[in-house]
């Protein structure tokens, strides 16, 4: 291959890798970065409703002071909400309740309210007893149903208020990504040489290097879907399966040609017609005279 065509495969290749790259955000060290925005929009659309839901309500069957502790606490949850910082599911496949993320601290939304109030010491108790706990399970802690009386707030809104945790990408799903990530490289490139020089496959290695690359990208982007259900991975994970899917075909192809042309040339080469021909051979001092004859195939 021309060395310009060769750098423009490479030039495409590294482009499409790019914009792959440019369609999912940097990742974290612990966490992929778009199903953490996707997980944070989430929330926080969850948060609106639940905003939604408490300016609605009057609590007209509250006290003076009760509705002013309900506005200052609606205020509260909008801060939290627009911040967009919230706890991490680190131990189930389950969208789950935290009420303190015990890697950061970060508080949920029921607790962040109780924080404002500064009952820090109820959030404790409650986070030892059960992290997991979900907000009709507190109906019979007096200390939690008097805090959400005095702040003018009912159970019904508070479980209302609580968010579910989507899992976190599995270490098989970030190590998928890693792997699918780099794969994509040989195996777009493969894919444009098979599409171009090699399509009799007459470089077998590339064509055998395109095979393996694609089906480790395929695999890669299978093990992404199934390690990161429902974490926004989907589409990055679809087009590293068709990547993966497509350099494999080529491959093959190229392959299944350069047979086809090998079979070709070995069967021309059994129906070939020797070509003889016979020349008269005389020395110069006439001391030796004779033939030749030549065979050409």
């Amino acid at each position: 291959m021309p060395l310009s065509r060769l750098t423009a495969c490479v030039g495409v290749a590294l482009s499409a890798v790019g914009v792959l790259a440019a369609a999912r955000p940097a990742t974290s060290p612990t966490r992929s970065a778009v199903a953490d925005d996707a997980e944070v929009r989430r929330i926080q659309i969850h948060l609106d409703s639940a905003l939604s839901l408490l300016e609605t309500n009057s609590g007209s069957q509250f006290t003076a002071v009760q509705r002013t502790r309900r506005a200052i606490a609606i205020e509260n949850l909008r801060t939290y909400r627009n911040r967009g910082v919230f706890p991490h599911n680190y131990d189930f496949s389950e969208r789950t309740p935290y009420f303190v993320d015990r890697k950061t601290g970060t508080l949920c939304a029921v607790a962040y309210l109780m924080a404002s109030t500064g009952r820090s010491d109820m959030i404790s108790r409650v986070a030892k007893t059960d992290n997991n706990v979900r907000v009709p399970q507190l109906a019979s802690d007096t200390a939690f149903t008097q805090w959400l009386s005095q702040n003018g707030l009912t159970l019904d809104e508070a479980a209302f208020i609580q968010v579910v945790y989507s899992a976190q990408p599995s270490n098989a799903g970030i190590g998928a990504f890693v792997v699918g990530s780099l794969s994509l490289i040989p195996s777009v490139t493969t894919s444009l040489w098979n599409l171009s020089d090699n399509r009799d496959g007459h470089r077998t290695r590339m064509s055998r290097v395109g095979v393996v690359s694609g089906l480790v990208t395929l695999v890669a982007g299978a093990q992404m879907r199934v390690s990161n259900a429902d974490l926004g991975m989907n589409p990055y994970a679809n087009a590293t399966m068709a990547i993966g899917a497509t350099t494999m075909a080529l491959s093959i192809h190229s392959i299944m040609n350069h047979s086809k042309i090998l079979a070709d040339e070995r069967e021309v080469s059994r129906h070939r017609v020797a070509d003889a021909s016979i020349a008269p051979m005389v020395a110069p001092d006439l001391s030796r005279t004779g033939v030749t004859v030549s065979l050409r195939f």
